[in-house]
């Protein structure tokens, strides 16, 4: 809208469309916050300050897409209009619409249609009723809004009408009625051909039909409605006539309005008066209080209550489903109906049609009784009696003053009382038995178990005891029984079991004839009530038994001699009586009375809670009586009832199946279940579950035992026959679980011998039945049971006989008799059953089933069976019978696997057996072992082709040779013959597991005869090629674990070795190949790649002191190039061993350390042992030099690799063992692997140094050692300086040189260990002066690193060390050209330094007598001076930093100061290094030192600073000398206190200004101490800052005297535009002044820019009077001709730097003086060098310019009016670099100013 009104035109289409789419898609996903926001919009203030017709055209007709504003009903006007907040729009949006412009929408714009047919919906569920109205009286209302939709907005309308007549206001009143009954006629006139709809709309009416106080009006109207609607329940009040609609309003109010006439006229009055249409508000207002009257609207009401029930009598079944859910909708509806039904209940008793009513009503009533819930519980308890008397009148009385929810309840509860008031009398529900007893039993429960009972107890026994009687009676049923329904049926309510009970005990209290005989009969079935989980139900259980207690002393039994009554009425009292006095007991816990019952009819009692001697009360015969009493009494209830009584005495075992009753039971049970199951021809109904339940407990009771004793087996037996077909129906399986989960030993002992093999072949054949549960079963009874091995015997022997054809099946097609007749009972053992599956079954109980006794005797039937099982006459005789697959647990099998089942299955059985005898505990009777057939099994083993039946042949072989060896020692070949051919295919774990079990068994056998290992393992190694490669290692491995591995290994390694040369040849020995090809050689081959299989299956504990001996066996006594490739494959082993991870974190572990530290040591001392003998005989059997190279690098890497996994203890002591060998070549290699032991460690901590962190203070390198690694560390020490003294007459370099290194290694590593490292340095020193150069240098580095360790315990050696470290630097004769020294020179030079450096550093304070000689050394030897040699420079330089830290100050000043002489005559270098020493020692000075010795120190660098104008020959780079000389001043000023720097600088001035007074004439003598003095200056200034601004006034006159001159000639001449002629003075050169000259004045500029920028205090330097003063010598530099050569010297300023600094210190110096007073002559001067003809000076005026306008800013704006000028002037310049910056000033100008300044040019 906001677009639209600034274009001043509507948008587009497509935006239109995109805001059509975002609002319909945002009403769909929140439509509530979209309405609130259209709201919010349309109450806006600003949308308020316009005229909201014209927002909401304009709007509408932008998201109609630019349509005419004529169209009244465009979609979004529509929709504007219906969300409008004021109702007054709302009301409007449909003013203008009729029918025919609906159905023309409806055909021609369906989208506007569906619009208009939302917005109708809306405002038919308007909050406005104004609005509703509106919306009805749209003229063609149905054919917009579907009937569903206008049914929804119906029942909303009439629910805010009601809500609006209840809140009482006139006005809404008026409009709520009027508004409800102009939408009920539209629904009547659009629904009346339409039944659905109309039975809602009726629904509605009927809710509104009862007229209460607050809807009087409304209800009227809908009244007359209801005339109209077509409905049939309404069709009495339609048929009333107009004389009885008249009588319906009271005679008071017809007579004050007057209605006489004709009822027709009387009744339009009556209309138009209701309406308020013709009749003026008062009289309207004096009809509402009249109708107020209770009186009146009860009359009404009453009559509509008769029309309506009259009608409801007619068809009340029909009539009720849609009189429940009309009461859903309103509370007046449910009072309706309520009244309703009251008034057909009291109308139905005069008319017969009560029963029909009841059945029709008595559901919903219930339902509404229970929708009520808990709060009719409250009202129960606030109800009058009196009200059970009222009629309809009287409650529709209490609409006036009670609450129409109380009102409701308290007529549903007459309601129920007048139902059971008329269930009183019988004669009203009875119309036939089976529904009349259906319908009191159902009451029954109602009242019982509703909160009714308490209300209702006192009619409900009345029922009972006046009633109920006689009505049962009349039905041909006892009332007894009647109640016993109740308290014995699961399903039924505790609260009304409790009700029945209650009302059994008010029956014990009422004598008649018949009844109390009835009672006490009926008392077996109390007994359930009594366990009940219900403590209120054990309550009344035991209060009935108290009142048939009571009864049984009332009743005479004279009369009942014969019968049943006589039975028990011998018994029954004093049960009874027992049962009264243990109530207590009873009551408190539901599990007392089965324990009761038990030990009261038992032969014992074992409950402690019940009285002792209890169970002789009663004589057996009595006992027998109550059981048969109890049960026979059970059998006539349900059929959970007879399981409770059952359960209850299930204790009581089979005794319970004595009484005859019961057994009858189980045996019809047991028959249900046969004929239903198995005989399909007469199967009958399925047994139930509570069938199934019983019949299992019938069926444990049988396998109970008892007093009463017998045998119920058949039962048993039956239970546990099964078909395959149905195993998982509950009535096949849970009685044959139950049978076998209680059998016992204790009943199967009991059976006959043929029914226990009968027993074992049935659970035989369940032990593979598909069922889990079935089988679980079997296996737990199986082991609970006792099996004799007799009875399996005869069963093995029955299934296997010689007749071929009975193996197979009894009932084959070949049937033939069996010559022997099996013994009677096993005539069914086949029948019907495979043979081979129950002979799996047999063998798998077999293998279950360890305990059967005398289980040995089975062994021979066993090997019998297993001839015959693996013979090809039986297989093949299987194999070829009529079917080739059989069910095996469930599964269909092929034969073949079950057979091969079988032969594993009998092969198991047997190590079984024989496996129980291995403890020990028992032994094999002698004619048992005769039977052991070892023979029968090599050749099973051999004929199988299964792998799995060949590993238990050998699993039985093994368990027969551990438990009777010499049955195996007899066939030991042919067992080993079949393990090998079985070792080839079969390769899989278990396999490898029973190898291995038959390995140990066999191998002690063979070693029993033989006792030789290595041909043992050479038979193994021969074998080996043709194992495959991954069963190799199992069974080598398993064989050593045998032998045992430590013994065994090194000869299985040799054994390899050997086969690996004597298989390859000499061939591989004349190739030459690196270490990887080597490896990789060795590895194609098998015996080296088993080698590190096997040896990776051990620790190193068990590998390492193999390889040793493997190598201790190699010793080469005669060494051949056969023998020589052995060693070479070993030591390639030995690597590889060595290298392996796994050793290295073993060692890591510190597991077993000793022996293997042990180890390692031997074998160092081996290998090196080895190395030298093949080295020593190499040549004689001509091993090539390849291979021999290969070796010697195989060997190196196997001794690192040993003495790095070394202890230090283990490392010394086997080192200490080589030194002292006689060969010097064993002890130079000792020494070699030292060194590089200790120098791999170095190697290894500096790695993991760079991975983490360390203390920067530890030392990384050093090495702890302990008390034992000390010991053989000092004998190691020892026997390394021995070395070093015999070798002192130089025969053996080498070696002295290597204990030298040696040594000085040991000293790093082990530093903390001073007093080993004492004795070893008076020898290390004697070498010093050796004349072997090497050997020279190596004990002065050795020298050094001992000093370092021992620190001030070396002092006693100091006088002697130093004078041969002296003798032997100034031996050395160093020749002039420095490049030609020798290597051995240099190294001896730097071995001085180290050894230099390690006495200055620990004995530095000891060192005063040779500190001159160490100075000279270390200032004028020119190898330390000199940079051409970096590494000799650097540790000098350390010496010399070291000279000055480490000794003190007062020992080395006067040596320093004495060396300055000879550091002139050796050059700039020497005094350079001199001064810089100089330097830092004063750094170092304390005040005390400083006082005393600082006017010393400056004459010295006075005296060198002279240098510059003195020109020395030796001296080449002065300024370099002269730095490091002002650094020294410089250090000596920053610790001088003012009153001694005052003086030196008077004195430095006066030094400087001398020269130039004395020979003011000469030139180049002067300026050379001015550029010396201002250097000076320039340092100070820069290191002091403000501290030295002060000292600047001394300089003013100076600085102008050496800026003025030969300015001023300069000036002239360039004005004059003359040359000056070449002078030899040198101030002034080809028109410039001379290099000395222009150096000089950079110098003075650069010192006054410092002092001008640190010129900060409060008594400033540069004031008016120095700044006049100061100014034209400065600003005079701009026009001084630069020297011609000035690029050319490097130490002269350049031109560039020379310019910048005279713009920075101008600046600065503009800055400094801070007032424009200054400012302006400054910039005066500047301004005037512009004009010069110059381009250098006027280009540096202009920087000068900017330079003032970037420091000074806006303050120099007061300086511009003179300054334009002159930029004017510079923007005219011929030359472009100044034109160009002139212009970049003038904008700078500009932009500062912010005026155009080019105005004023």
């Amino acid at each position: 809208m906001k677009l639209s009104e600034r274009d001043g035109k509507l948008v587009s289409s497509e935006s239109v469309t995109w805001a059509k789419n975002v609002l319909a898609t945002i009403n769909k996903n929140y439509p509530s916050q979209f309405h609130g926001a259209v709201h919010k919009f349309l109450e806006d203030a600003n949308v308020q300050s316009k005229k909201e017709d014209t927002v909401c055209d304009f709007l509408s007709k932008i998201l109609d897409g630019n349509l005419d504003l004529s169209i009244a009903f465009s979609e979004s006007k529509i929709w504007f209009a219906s969300h409008h907040p004021k109702p007054e729009v709302r009301r409007a949006t449909f003013s203008g619409l009729n029918r025919s412009a609906i159905l023309k929408m409806k055909s021609l714009d369906a989208q506007r249609f569906v619009a208009i047919k939302d917005a109708v919906l809306r405002q038919l569920h308007d909050d406005d009723l104004t609005v509703v109205q509106a919306a009805l009286s749209v003229d063609g209302l149905t054919e917009v809004v579907s009937p569903s939709d206008l049914l929804e907005a119906l029942r909303d309308v009439l629910k805010k009408c009601l809500s609006f007549l209840t809140l009482g206001s006139s006005v809404n009143s008026t409009l709520s009625c009027d508004v409800a009954v102009s939408f009920l006629k539209i629904a009547m006139l659009s629904f009346h051909d339409q039944i659905d709809y109309l039975k809602e709309v009726a629904s509605m009416i009927f809710s509104l039909l009862l007229i209460l106080p607050e809807t009087h009006r409304l209800s009227l109207k809908v009244l007359d409605l209801a005339k109209t609607i077509k409905w049939p329940f309404f069709q009495t009040l339609a048929a009333a006539s107009g004389e009885e609609v008249v009588s319906l309003i009271p005679y008071e109010i017809a007579m004050y309005f007057g209605l006489g006439g004709s009822i027709a006229v009387k009744i339009l009055e009556l209309q138009k008066l209701l309406s308020g249409s013709s009749v003026d508000v008062e009289a309207v207002g004096r009809f509402e209080k009249k109708m107020r009257k209770r009186g009146t609207v009860s009359t009404v009401n009453m009559e509509i209550v008769r029309f309506l029930s009259e009608e409801f009598l007619m068809q009340p079944t029909e009539y009720m489903p849609w009189l429940t859910r009309s009461c859903d909708s309103f509370k007046s509806s449910k009072t309706l109906l309520f009244l309703v039904l009251m008034q057909s209940f009291s109308m139905s008793i005069n008319n017969g049609k009560f029963l029909v009513l009841f059945d029709a009503c008595f559901p919903v009533l219930k339902s509404q009784w229970e929708a009520f819930g808990s709060t009719i519980g409250n009202t129960l308890h606030e109800f009058n009696e009196e009200m059970f008397d009222w009629d309809c009148k009287k409650f529709i009385d209490q609409l006036f003053v009670a609450d129409v929810d109380t009102v409701n309840k308290n007529i549903l509860i007459c309601l129920f009382w007048r139902l059971l008031d008329s269930a009183v009398n019988a004669e009203f529900f009875l119309d036939d038995n089976e529904n009349g007893i259906t319908r009191v039993q159902d009451f029954f429960i109602f009242v019982a178990g509703s909160s009714l009972k308490d209300a209702f107890k006192k009619h409900l026994q009345e029922l009972v005891e006046k009633h109920l009687h006689d009505f049962l009676t009349k039905c041909k049923i006892s009332p007894v029984r009647f109640l016993s329904r109740f308290y014995t049926a699961e399903e039924v309510p505790a609260a009304v079991q409790v009700e029945s009970l209650h009302c059994f005990s008010f029956l014990c209290s009422q004598l008649n004839d018949r009844l109390p005989f009835e009672l006490l009969a009926e008392f077996p079935s109390l007994l359930l009530p009594l366990t009940s989980d219900s403590q209120a139900t054990r309550i009344a259980a035991m209060d009935c038994i108290e009142k048939l207690y009571k009864l049984w002393c009332q009743v005479d039994f004279s009369s009942k001699k014969n019968g049943n009554t006589a039975i028990w009425s011998h018994f029954l009292d004093e049960l009874l009586g027992l049962m009264v006095q243990q109530k207590r007991l009873i009551l408190s816990d539901k599990n007392f009375l089965p324990s009761f019952l038990t030990c009261l009819l038992g032969s014992s009692c074992e409950s402690i809670l019940v009285s002792p001697n209890i169970e002789q009360r009663f004589t057996k015969s009595t006992k027998e009586k109550i059981l048969a009493f109890i049960l026979s009494s059970a059998l006539n209830l349900s059929e959970s009832g007879k399981l409770k009584v059952l359960s209850l005495l299930k204790e009581l075992g089979n005794a319970i199946l004595h009484v005859k009753e019961i057994e009858a039971l189980l045996s019809l049970l047991l028959r249900k279940r046969s004929q239903c199951y198995f005989d399909l021809e007469n199967s009958s109904l399925k047994l139930s579950e509570a069938e199934i339940m019983i019949l299992c407990l019938l069926l444990e009771m049988c396998i109970m035992p008892s007093s009463l004793g017998g045998q119920f087996s058949e039962h048993v037996f039956k239970a546990l026959q099964l078909d395959s077909k149905s195993p998982e129906d509950p009535a096949i399986k849970e009685p044959c679980i139950t049978v076998l989960q209680k059998l016992n030993s204790q009943f199967y002992s009991g059976l006959t011998n043929e029914a226990q093999g009968q027993m074992f072949r049935q659970l035989v054949l369940l032990f593979h039945n598909s069922n889990s549960d079935i089988h679980s079963a079997t296996r737990d009874a199986l082991l609970r049971l006792t099996i004799a091995s007799s009875t399996v015997g005869e069963m093995l022997d029955l299934v296997f006989k010689e007749d071929p054809v009975a193996i197979v099946s009894a009932d084959g097609k070949k049937k033939k008799k069996s010559a022997a007749n099996p013994k009677p009972g096993y005539d069914l053992v086949f029948k019907g059953e495979q043979t081979l599956y129950f002979l799996s079954s047999l063998l798998d109980v077999l293998l279950l089933k360890k305990d059967i006794s005398n289980r040995q005797f089975l062994v021979g039937p066993l090997f019998k069976l297993i001839r015959k099982a693996f013979s090809d006459e039986w297989v093949h005789h299987v194999l070829a019978q009529d079917g080739s697959w059989i069910q095996t647990s469930g599964v269909p099998q092929s034969k073949s696997t079950v057979i091969f089942y079988v032969q594993k299955t009998l092969l198991l059985i047997l190590d079984d057996i024989f496996a129980s005898f291995m403890d020990g505990s028992s032994s094999l009777k002698d004619g048992i072992m005769d039977k052991i057939d070892v023979k029968l099994l090599v050749d099973c083993a051999r004929l199988t082709t299964d792998g799995v039946t060949r590993n238990h042949v050998f699993t039985l072989l093994s368990t027969i040779a551990k438990l009777v060896p010499n049955r195996i020692l007899e066939h030991i070949l042919d067992i080993l013959m079949v393990i090998g051919e079985s070792a080839v295919s079969q390769i899989d774990s278990h396999s490898q597991h029973v190898f291995e079990d038959l390995i140990s068994a066999v191998v002690p056998c063979w070693l029993s005869k033989t006792n030789n290992t290595e041909n043992l393992l050479q038979v193994f190694v021969n074998i080996l090629p043709e194992i495959a490669d991954h069963r190799r290692l199992s069974i080598v491995a398993f064989l050593l674990r045998i032998l045992g591995e430590i013994d065994s290994l090194a000869s299985l390694f040799v054994l390899l070795f050997r086969s690996l040369v004597s298989r390859k040849g000499l061939s591989c020995l004349t190739d030459t190949f690196s270490s990887d090809s080597f490896l990789y050689s060795a590895h194609q081959n098998w015996e080296y790649a088993f080698s590190i299989q096997i040896c990776g299956q051990y620790s190193c504990r068990v590998w390492l002191p193999s390889l040793l001996k493997v190598l201790q066996v190699m010793r080469p006594n005669d060494l051949t190039q056969e023998v020589f490739m052995q060693f070479f494959f070993a030591m390639h082993f030995v690597l590889y061993k060595l290298q392996d991870p796994e050793f290295a974190l073993k060692l890591e572990s510190r597991e077993n350390s000793d022996s293997i530290q042990r180890k390692l040591g031997e074998l160092v001392e081996q290998v090196v042992f080895l190395s030298q003998v093949v080295d020593a005989r190499r040549k004689q059997i001509g091993i090539p030099v390849g291979s021999w190279k290969e070796f010697k690098a195989c060997v190196h890497a196997i001794l690192k690799t040993s003495t790095m996994s070394m202890m230090p203890s283990t490392c010394f002591e086997y080192i200490t063992k080589l030194l002292g060998n006689a060969d010097n070549t064993v002890r130079k290699k000792a020494l070699e692997i030292l060194c590089e032991t200790l120098k791999d460690h170095v190697s290894v901590k500096s790695k993991r140094k760079e991975k983490r962190d360390l203390d920067p203070n530890s030392n990384s390198y050093e090495l702890h050692l302990d008390d034992t690694a000390l010991e053989y560390f000092q004998k190691m020490c020892a026997e390394i300086v021995q070395i070093v003294d015999d070798s002192i007459d130089e025969s053996n370099v080498s070696l002295k040189l290597a204990a030298l290194s040696t040594l000085d290694i040991l000293a790093k590593r082990f530093s903390s260990n001073h007093s080993v490292f004492g004795m070893c340095l008076a020898s290390v020193m004697k070498g010093i002066s050796s004349d072997n150069m090497a050997v020279s240098s190596s004990c002065l580095k050795t020298t050094g690193t001992l000093v370092n360790v021992l620190g001030p315990k070396a002092l006693a050696e100091l006088p002697c060390m130093m004078e041969n470290v002296i003798r032997k630097s100034r031996g050395i004769s160093v020749s002039s050209n420095l490049e030609s020294r020798s290597d051995e020179s240099t190294s001896i030079l730097l071995s001085i330094l180290i050894t230099l450096e390690a006495v200055v550093e620990k004995l530095g304070g000891f060192l005063n007598p040779y500190l001159g000689d160490i100075i000279e050394l270390m200032i004028l030897h020119p190898a330390y001076v000199s940079a051409s040699d970096l590494k000799l420079k650097t540790r000098a330089d350390l010496v010399r930093k070291l000279l000055t830290d480490k000794i003190p100050v007062r020992l080395t000043f006067q040596p320093l100061l004495k060396i300055y002489l000879g550091a002139v005559k050796s050059g700039d270098s020497s005094l350079v290094i001199a001064f810089q020493m100089l330097a830092d020692l004063v750094s170092k000075m304390d005040r005390t030192s400083v006082s005393g010795s600082y006017g010393k120190i400056f004459d010295q660098c006075m005296v060198a600073l002279d240098l510059r104008r003195q020109h020395p020959v030796t001296v080449q780079t002065i300024d370099a000398v002269e730095k490091s000389v002002i650094n020294a001043i410089v250090s000596l000023t920053m610790k001088l206190t003012e009153n001694m720097f005052k003086p030196l600088f008077a004195k430095s001035i006066e030094w400087a200004e001398t020269q130039i007074q004395d020979v003011a004439g000469s030139g180049t003598m002067n300026i050379d101490r001015a550029i010396s003095f201002y250097s000076l200056v320039n340092k100070l200034v820069e290191n002091h800052r403000s501290l030295f601004v002060p000292y600047f006034k001394y300089l003013v006159k100076s600085c102008v005297q050496l800026l003025s001159d030969s300015a001023d000639k300069a000036s002239d001449l360039v004005r004059k535009k003359k040359k000056a002629k070449v002078q030899e003075d040198g101030n002034i050169v080809n028109g410039g002044v001379s290099l000395k000259s222009w150096h000089l004045r950079a110098l003075i500029l650069s010192s006054l820019h410092k002092c001008f920028l640190h010129d900060t205090g409060r008594q400033k330097f540069l004031d008016s009077s120095n700044f006049q003063v100061l100014l034209k010598p400065i600003v005079s530099q701009l026009v001084i001709e630069p020297p011609t050569s000035v690029g050319e010297q490097i130490d002269v300023p350049s031109l560039k730097e020379v310019d910048d600094l005279l713009v920075v210190c101008i600046g600065q110096m503009a800055v400094t003086a801070g007032t424009d007073l200054l400012w302006k002559p400054l910039n005066h001067e500047v301004l005037m060098q512009t004009r010069s003809e110059k381009m250098r000076a006027r280009v540096l005026g202009l920087r000068l310019v900017r330079e003032f306008l970037e420091k000074l800013k806006e303050e120099y704006l007061v300086l511009l009016p003179e300054t334009i000028p002159f930029l004017g002037e510079l923007l005219e310049d011929v030359e472009l670099p100044v034109k160009s910056l002139a212009q970049d000033i003038l904008k700078e100008m500009e932009t500062m100013s912010g005026e155009n300044l080019r105005e004023y040019l």
